[in-house]
């Protein structure tokens, strides 16, 4: 039994998915949901936000404080049994996690925060840079090491059983979902966002067509995305600022 188990669990980011999206699909895996804990959604940031230095997300269990991202998210992982079996599989799961930040930071070298991808950005991202998805990585290659790059490296370190790490759901399996499957629907948008704020790197199309060509990590998306907790969250958190 955790020694937080019966501590309330109070969530502080903006009125959005953004950093705290992962979070919330972790709590609903485990059959949490807000009233379990407490969502809180600000359009300011509000209450003692010392633990990430002024700024949201931030965690509040009980009387303690938790900042950044990163830690949330192994906190409430591992706190619902979704960071492995043991300390190799959670090793390998923030392994993942790391490649996957590792991507999303090469895409903002192509399309910067804020701005909307145009066609040539999308080409640029999904269909050129660096192709040596085995062996050691060409280091002549390391300034365009793009979507399929990433995408081809990661494939070959997840599992074959439709999980990224082990034999069931993890926060791998979420990180992945929340950058390749993550989406938003008709009607659960606010008005005016833009594609890169309702799409995986700005094109549902391109992102589907990639999955295909990658069956690993599509199981593992699936895997999240055919979840019944996990969809009911999907039908419940209502229209997103982003």
């Amino acid at each position: 039994m955790s020694q937080f188990e019966d501590q309330h669990i109070t969530l502080k980011y903006w009125n959005g998915r953004g950093l705290m999206e992962i979070p919330r699909m972790l709590l609903a895996i485990a059959g949490k949901f807000p009233g379990d804990y407490t969502d809180g959604r600000f359009e300011e940031p509000e209450g003692n936000l010392d633990a990430n230095l002024g700024r949201m997300p931030l965690i509040q269990v009980g009387s303690h404080y938790v900042g950044q991202s990163a830690a949330i998210n192994f906190f409430i992982a591992s706190e619902n049994g979704l960071m492995g079996n043991n300390h190799l599989e959670a090793a390998q799961i923030i392994s993942i996690a790391e490649h996957v930040k590792e991507l999303q930071t090469s895409y903002r070298t192509i399309v910067a925060w804020g701005v909307e991808p145009t066609e040539e950005h999308l080409i640029k991202w999904f269909e050129s840079g660096s192709s040596d998805v085995s062996g050691a990585a060409v280091e002549d290659g390391q300034g365009t090491r793009y979507l399929k790059w990433y995408m081809g490296r990661i494939e070959n370190v997840l599992g074959t059983n439709g999980f990224a790490v082990g034999d069931k759901l993890s926060l791998a399996d979420v990180v992945l979902y929340y950058a390749f499957g993550e989406h938003l629907k008709e009607g659960e948008a606010k008005e005016g966002l833009g594609a890169s704020r309702k799409y995986p790197f700005g094109s549902k199309e391109r992102m589907d067509a990639a999955l295909a060509t990658h069956p690993r990590i599509k199981a593992s998306v699936d895997s999240v995305a055919s979840n019944a907790n996990f969809q009911k969250w999907l039908s419940i958190r209502g229209v997103q600022d982003f």
